[in-house]
């Protein structure tokens, strides 16, 4: 008999002694402290009322579609990349006013347009006109993208006949003509800043009207002011929201200004001399800034540079020190800091050639070029560090040296009507 079986055997007895043996002492203590608390309430386990794979579910790993992020990345460096090519695709553009880098320099020859590179020597035809039609006046857009330019219009008068104002891109596509009528005479034209319309001077029944042309010939002409009676007009900088014009007046010559739009005309300088003085506010031009005018007054024994504040005060002779003679036709450089001027010194002879001085109208004359005789027209190089001057009685255009030192030539003639293309800096 094993100690097991015994055990089995002996089971009952001892559990009806521990049955029946004595009650604790604390038994009605622990009876009372259990049923001092409520139960839980079965409404409040979840078990009760939400199904069990819903209490119990673990959140799920989400696993990282490394394919998808993959191909996303690759699309996303293709538009960058495509990005990057379409900025660097874009052509960049220079300010209106200030500084900018040198292009090509338009001029004509045997009725069509050329450009001309003036560090290499290569030139290109731009446009081809029909004979007898007699382009003049090519000039680039501020931002140097387009050129404008006037053809003739074949007539039985051979004195001014009339011409048509035409646009053309800078490679010498998109030919559009850009006014609906002839004009029977026209007197100058400029851009505007912006180089969406072209302003005109022509003459309309015997009186100069300033019209604002569409640069794409869509929108219609705009006068800007019909009894004017304007024969030159330029933009003030920087932003080109005025326009500064000698105009006559009872046959008078006065500086006047006007909003760009026509509106609000006032007069900066009284008419006072007649008509047949027609270098009186003569060559007027905007200080780089447009804070100043540059302007021309003439006088019994000569003719003098004049310099005013854009509102009309402060008039006064720019540079007392040229002595007598002519000085007028004032350049301002792109950069502000430097004017360029005829300088005609009577010696018994006329003698004429370009100097230049500080804006300020500070220190010395300095002449540049060679002297000559006759009509000129000159301009400053888009960068400011050269002069293109033609010479009606000379071949070639020259390019002078502001500082006053060598000067050479162009390979091509010019006409008196100079420009020079901008580009972005």
């Amino acid at each position: 008999m094993t100690t097991q079986a015994r055990f089995e055997r002996q089971l009952p007895a001892v559990l009806e002694d521990l049955y029946l043996g004595p009650t604790p002492d604390y038994r009605d203590e622990v009876l009372a402290a259990a049923t001092a608390r409520r139960q839980r309430p079965a409404w409040t386990f979840p078990g009760r009322w939400l199904p069990m794979d819903i209490t119990t579910r673990t959140i799920p790993v989400v696993r990282l579609p490394l394919r998808q992020i993959a191909v996303v990345a690759l699309l996303i460096a293709l538009l960058a990349a495509a990005l990057a090519v379409y900025v660097g695709s874009q052509r960049h553009l220079p300010a209106p006013f200030g500084p900018a880098r040198n292009g090509l320099i338009p001029y004509i020859a045997n009725g069509d347009i050329y450009v001309g590179d003036p560090v290499t020597g290569t030139t290109r035809l731009l446009v081809s006109s029909p004979r007898g039609t007699n382009p003049f006046s090519p000039g680039f857009s501020p931002d140097g993208t387009r050129l404008a330019f006037f053809r003739e219009v074949p007539s039985a008068s051979a004195v001014n006949p009339p011409a048509d104002a035409y646009v053309v891109r800078d490679d010498g596509t998109g030919l559009t003509r850009i006014n609906a009528s002839p004009f029977k005479r026209v007197v100058v034209a400029r851009w505007t800043p912006d180089g969406r319309s072209l302003a005109v001077i022509h003459t309309v029944d015997g009186i100069n009207q300033v019209d604002l042309l569409d640069a794409d010939g869509v929108r219609p002409p705009q006068r800007l002011d019909a009894g004017a009676r304007a024969d030159s007009i330029e933009f003030r900088p920087p932003l080109g929201r005025e326009i500064v014009f000698r105009a006559l007046v009872g046959l008078k010559y006065g500086l006047f200004v006007m909003n760009a739009d026509g509106t609000n005309k006032r007069t900066l300088v009284p008419p006072t001399h007649p008509v047949d003085v027609d270098q009186d506010l003569n060559g007027i031009q905007y200080s780089s800034d447009g804070g100043r005018i540059f302007y021309q007054r003439w006088f019994p024994d000569s003719i003098q540079l004049w310099v005013m504040n854009a509102d009309g005060t402060d008039a006064h002779e720019f540079y007392p020190e040229a002595g007598p003679g002519w000085d007028g036709v004032a350049q301002l450089s792109p950069d502000g800091n430097w004017v360029a001027y005829w300088h005609v010194i009577e010696d018994g002879r006329a003698k004429q050639h370009v100097s230049v001085v500080r804006a300020d109208g500070t220190g010395p004359i300095i002449p540049t070029g060679p002297d000559l005789t006759g009509n000129s027209g000159f301009l400053w190089s888009p960068d400011s560090t050269k002069i293109l001057m033609s010479n009606g009685s000379n071949p070639s255009a020259f390019l002078l040296d502001p500082a006053g030192g060598p000067w050479t030539t162009v390979p091509w003639r010019s006409d008196l009507d100079l420009d020079w293309q901008r580009l972005a800096p």
